[in-house]
């Protein structure tokens, strides 16, 4: 298994697209395919998609030697099962991935929570490969965290640690998904960012419908006093947070990913301001906050990580394989 020549077969779960890649042990990316997920969102489309995806892409490398598969997947899991428990945004519940996933393809499969995935893919392949206690968080459509603590990924007594998107930072504010009032998600999520624009900005001569986090972030640039102001809350919001997480946890780094973090220069001086506020600075005197050294594709090295380590990690899957 330790042969730099064998590779896995990674499988990244989006809210928008599938994508399936092959990752040797020396991180290259030897193949990768995209497709949309089609709507409504459902098992069944998840799972036609994911198939068709892998199909092609282990067609197209037959000679690859796949020791086995990795998926991320956004929503709860319980990976020493095989088990996609719940996801919010297609309504899957229950699913036996890992099983349904070796009966099409005869591929033992690990899954993981894509956040926790990332922090793994982050740890082995990325910015943390000699860190021992980071946190990573992603912000994107929603805002979700994992905690590495000792080199060992931390998920709780019910697998869902890490859950920095549903920290208060703004008693009062607006309502979350979760049924909560000013949770970090609700305030600095990209539809956050959206939702607080169109608050604020004269609608008058502006397409809404065309109106986004990125385009909102690119206003930001441009000289758009608005757009500059909602993402200095969105760094006040993300400091607060932050604080909190390093006052409780004395990570090395924070590692932000997804797509809210590619503007992370807009937010960055307020949430460094924020921080500097509210750390215990005598316990925390080095930490850092970087974005993903992984990229666009941090899920994907995520994902190939658990299937490069899975045996290791979750070797009490249900399936006997």
């Amino acid at each position: 298994m330790n042969d730099p020549k064998n590779s896995v077969l990674s499988v990244d779960i989006g809210g928008s697209k599938i994508v399936a890649g092959i990752i040797d042990m020396a991180g290259n990316i030897k193949a990768a395919l995209s497709e949309p997920l089609k709507y409504p969102y459902s098992q069944n489309t998840v799972w036609e998609t994911t198939i068709n995806l892998c199909e092609r892409i282990l067609e197209n490398n037959a000679n690859t030697a796949i020791i086995h598969a990795g998926a991320a997947i956004p929503g709860l899991t319980d990976p020493e099962k095989g088990l996609w428990v719940f996801s919010g945004f297609s309504g899957i519940k229950d699913m036996p991935f890992s099983d349904m996933f070796y009966d099409e393809f005869g591929i033992k499969c690990f899954i993981e929570n894509d956040v926790n995935a990332c922090a793994l893919g982050e740890m082995h392949f990325g910015a943390c490969k000699n860190v021992d206690d980071f946190i990573w968080v992603t912000i994107s459509n929603g805002i979700g965290g994992s905690i590495v603590m000792d080199g060992k990924l931390r998920v709780g007594a019910n697998k869902s640690s890490g859950e920095i998107g549903h920290v208060c930072v703004k008693e009062f504010g607006p309502l979350c998904k979760c049924g909560k009032n000013g949770c970090l998600e609700a305030c600095a999520a990209g539809p956050a960012i959206l939702d607080r624009y169109l608050e604020l900005v004269d609608h008058a001569g502006i397409d809404t419908d065309s109106l986004s986090a990125e385009s909102i972030a690119a206003g930001a640039r441009n000289g758009d006093a608005i757009a500059v102001m909602v993402y200095e809350e969105v760094g006040y919001y993300l400091g607060s947070a932050f604080a909190s997480a390093i006052n409780l946890l004395n990570p090395s780094k924070i590692i932000l990913g997804g797509g809210v973090s590619a503007s992370m220069d807009l937010f960055y001086p307020s949430m460094m301001k924020t921080m500097d506020e509210k750390v215990f600075k005598q316990a925390n005197p080095n930490i850092t906050i970087e974005q993903t050294a992984l990229g666009y594709n941090a899920a994907l090295f995520g994902a190939a990580t658990v299937g490069f380590t899975g045996s290791n990690m979750y070797p009490n899957q249900e399936k006997s394989f």
